[in-house]
């Protein structure tokens, strides 16, 4: 049999069929619910919750849709830009969120407002967060409605569908090994449900048994796009069993049932280690948001509008709480009254407020600015101030006083903290021994490491993680489904829980499925937060040209990233670089891309780069290194192509020409002081990379040295890099920047 227990490996059929069977369906999903359209509870139930706790979850909805409306006025009035209510979804929101834990993880999406209300979310703070003032806890960078409460366990909003689904599996599994009575949980919609993210999500999930909540409110329209044309299946809940994860399909209209659900979901979750899928039906009354207008899509007649209005969550509560005497048309009139003055009050408050400093434009992209943040905000603020007249500078707190302190140090290039030179023993060795080791030595000193990706568990395609699953157990050094872009949202998730998340991709070439985790989520979640969630995360993956690799196995993708604020991006050249780097990435409060040139692997360096300190030590990151001196040229690189500039410049040396050889080392940020010294010595700048010539780094590098060098420079500033077309197998040694072709350009230069 099979390590399943079946007859095959992949699965756990039993049995043979003589005979084909396909099967369309599975058994149907009965719908959860116990309290019907009129009010009513079957006879003898008893509620889950008490009185009082009935009572205010009806005032929490009632809050919702008041303020819900109010904020749609102002919307209309002009004085928010946009605006999304929840109208029809407030028990799924208000229910599911009182059947949980304060310290369950919540990672909502755009439509839980009843969640956050629970949760203690303010009318103070709905209205600082909607107009974007310095009351607002992300400092205004935030679209409407994109709420956040990390001190209350809830992350920000997530605006791109299915973005959370596969980075609340990565919290649950940390209270998984913490063995710890909570769950995480993200709220979806069902045309989220629809995105990758959420498949590979329900198979992360359950994979590794990560106590995970996924709450999917149906409510029929993603947009203007209908459930008969977002799905073919039987709904959302369907899906779970074929993951092998407990579902149920819950009437979203009943608080109660929502309520029970959610509860012994998160007790299934807890007691026996997997994640549990609800699907909450529900209809959406209101519009998409203010940009649209659900009337002219609507499936459903006036008429049949009007009744799913009537039997929706807060008319049926209300119709209990009548027959049992806990509400009336008085109470219900002075909640009323009392929720919209709350709301106008704030929101005149709200308006009263300044925008945050100028400043707060660049604070969080990184835990501190670095030198290119520093020197933009710099600019950006005295500009403003010059050009006041074409800004609204009475709006913005800080800009009618004095020029804050600027301090010209932090707009120099290099790492805000060195850490000390190695010291002790050396060992030669290999760059894939050197990475073993520093891998090694992160799980040891921090027990909150985890070590996950494609085959990891087995050591690796390159066998960089050999032995770590043995020493540190199947628990912490992990194999990941093929899912390069759950991988990356499982960081997140980890991250989250304070856990030190060092994913591998198994090559750069196949990043490309996470890179909307990796740009739009971990790139940006430091400052969509003001500064809090995740930011531990290393993704590791060879790179570069290997000699045999072609188009999917040799690619160089640093410049895709490096347009992207909030990554750091470091790419060694040898062992004993590789090494101090990766650990220095590992302890990085930042997210780090940690490419590795994969044809260096097990390239045997005869020089010091190959004797690698045995002990932990770092190397500073955004800190180049002048690899060769010279007086003629300055040459930069990075990564393998390091070693072709060093042999070129050995070949110039011959014909008298002196070049200086510089290491980049980190891409991003990039140490532009030692380049800009170089080549202010030189006169001449020639940047090489094996990633196409156009839009890569080196144009970068170029177009800032002739700001600062113009009047230095004695040549143009020239590239060799690979061309611009794909990487081709049978043309590798004529597409590469070699030895030769950077030699060519180094003759022309000294010539100019």
């Amino acid at each position: 049999t099979g390590g399943r227990g079946g007859l095959f490996r992949g699965a756990d059929s039993a049995s043979f069929s003589a005979e084909p069977q396909f099967h369309e369906a599975g058994p149907e999903f009965p719908v959860f619910r116990v309290l019907d359209e009129r009010g009513r509870l079957p006879d003898g139930f008893e509620l889950p919750f008490s009185r009082e706790e009935a009572v205010r979850m009806y005032e929490l909805m009632v809050r919702s849709a008041v303020y819900d409306q109010f904020l749609l006025t102002m919307q209309r009035q002009g004085r928010i830009s946009f605006y999304c209510a929840n109208f029809g979804e407030e028990a799924a929101s208000v229910g599911s969120a009182a059947a949980l834990k304060m310290e369950d993880m919540v990672w909502p999406q755009y439509r839980e407002l009843g969640m956050f209300l629970w949760r203690g979310l303010t009318a103070q703070q709905i209205c600082d967060q909607n107009i974007g003032n310095e009351g607002d806890s992300s400092k205004g960078r935030n679209l409407q409605v994109h709420y956040c409460m990390l001190d209350k366990n809830v992350q920000t909003v997530h605006a791109i569908l299915g973005t959370q689904m596969p980075q609340a599996p990565g919290a649950g599994y940390a209270y998984k090994l913490e063995k710890a009575d909570r769950v995480s949980v993200a709220y979806v919609g069902d045309g989220a449900a629809s995105e990758g993210d959420a498949l590979t999500a329900l198979n992360f999930a359950s994979v590794y048994g990560s106590q995970t909540l996924f709450i999917c409110r149906n409510n029929g329209y993603s947009i203007s796009t209908g459930v008969e044309d977002q799905y073919g299946g039987d709904g959302i809940a369907a899906r779970g069993p074929a993951f092998g994860i407990p579902s149920i399909r819950v009437d979203g209209n009943d608080l109660v049932a929502v309520y029970i659900a959610t509860r012994d979901a998160r007790r299934i979750a807890v007691e026996r280690g997997t994640p549990v899928l609800l699907e909450m039906m529900t209809y959406r009354v209101s519009d998409h948001t203010t940009s649209d207008d659900s009337k002219l899509y609507r499936r459903e007649s006036a008429e049949q509008f009007e009744e799913w209005k009537a039997k929706g969550p807060i008319p049926r509560w209300r119709k209990y709480l009548d027959s049992q005497a806990l509400w009336d048309d008085s109470k219900d009139a002075l909640l009323r009254e009392q929720a919209l003055q709350d709301i106008m009050a704030a929101f005149k408050a709200g308006e009263a407020k300044k925008k945050p400093p100028i400043k707060d434009c660049f604070t969080d992209t990184y835990t501190e600015l670095p030198w290119h943040l520093e020197e933009q905000w710099q600019e950006c603020e005295r500009h403003v101030r010059e050009f006041s007249g074409d800004y609204s500078i009475g709006r913005f707190r800080g800009l009618d006083g004095p020029l804050p302190p600027m301090d010209a140090a932090r707009a120099a290039s290099g790492p805000r903290r060195r850490p000390p030179p190695p010291t002790g023993p050396t060992e030669r060795t290999t760059m894939v021994a050197a990475i073993n080791d520093a891998l090694g030595i992160a799980l040891e000193r921090n027990p909150r490491a985890v070590l996950f990706g494609e085959d990891v568990g087995f050591g690796g395609v390159f066998r960089c993680s050999v032995g770590l699953r043995d020493k540190f157990g199947a628990d912490r050094v992990m194999n990941a489904p093929v899912a390069e872009q759950a991988i990356a949202g499982f960081a997140v998730g980890l991250s989250c829980a304070g856990y030190s998340a060092i994913a591998e991709m198994q090559f750069a070439d196949y990043i490309f499925p996470a890179f909307d985790q990796i740009v739009n989520e971990i790139a940006k979640y430091r400052y969509r937060n003001a500064a809090g969630g995740a930011g531990n995360i290393v993704i590791r993956s060879p790179c570069s040209a290997v000699g045999h690799g072609s188009m999917y196995h040799s690619q160089s993708p640093e410049s895709y990233f490096a347009h992207c604020p909030g990554l750091k991006i470091v790419i060694p050249r040898g062992p004993r670089q590789a090494k101090g780097l990766l650990l220095a990435a590992i302890a990085d409060p930042d997210p780090v891309l940690f490419f590795e040139p994969k044809v260096l692997y097990r390239y045997i360096f005869e020089s010091s780069e190959g004797d690698v300190p045995t002990g932990y030590y770092e190397l500073p990151i955004g800190q180049a290194e002048v690899v060769r001196e010279g007086t003629d040229v300055t040459l930069v690189g990075w990564g393998s192509q390091v070693m072709r500039l060093e042999a070129a410049a050995e070949r110039a040396a011959k014909e008298g020409i002196s070049c200086e050889v510089i290491d980049l080392q980190t891409i991003i940020p990039w140490d532009v002081d030692t380049v800009e010294a170089s080549v202010k010595k030189t006169g001449r700048l020639i940047v090489s990379h094996e990633a196409p010539v156009t839009n890569g780094f080196g144009a970068e590098i170029g177009q800032k040295i002739q700001e600062r060098c113009f009047l230095h420079l004695e040549a143009p500033i020239m590239r060799v890099c690979g061309w611009d077309t794909h990487f081709p197998y049978a043309f590798e040694e004529v597409y590469l920047p070699s030895v030769a072709r950077v030699f060519a350009a180094i003759k022309k230069s000294a010539a100019f």
